[in-house]
């Protein structure tokens, strides 16, 4: 994971070199960002979303229940990712994000 990380911080700032080049107000950038890597949380959360049910029938129902709180918890957090990083990182004129299409289960 940790190429992934290094990716991103890299890829963060040359995108905020680049808006700063064309002109883009910091305040403006950091929402642009915030909304990318929110999005980024959100389409994982989605992933996971649909894991839910998926588990194996001759596991047992304990094994299924116990996977789909598992899903439920991955996907509760990530949300909760998804937000936070909006508020703190970018966002902060708008609020806590609305995600319409995010299960909150």
């Amino acid at each position: 994971m940790s190429q992934y990380q290094t990716a991103g911080v890299n890829a963060r700032l040359r995108l905020f070199a680049l808006l700063a080049a064309q002109g883009v107000p910091t305040s403006e950038a950091d929402d642009l960002v915030a909304a990318l890597e929110a999005g980024a949380v959100a389409g994982a959360q989605s992933e996971v979303v649909e894991l839910d049910g998926m588990a194996s029938a001759s596991r047992g129902e304990v094994f299924a229940d116990g996977w789909d709180d598992g899903v439920t918890a991955v996907s509760e957090a990530l949300v909760g990712i998804a937000d936070r990083d909006w508020t703190q990182r970018g966002g902060r004129s708008a609020g806590p994000l609305n995600w319409p299409h995010i299960s909150r289960t």
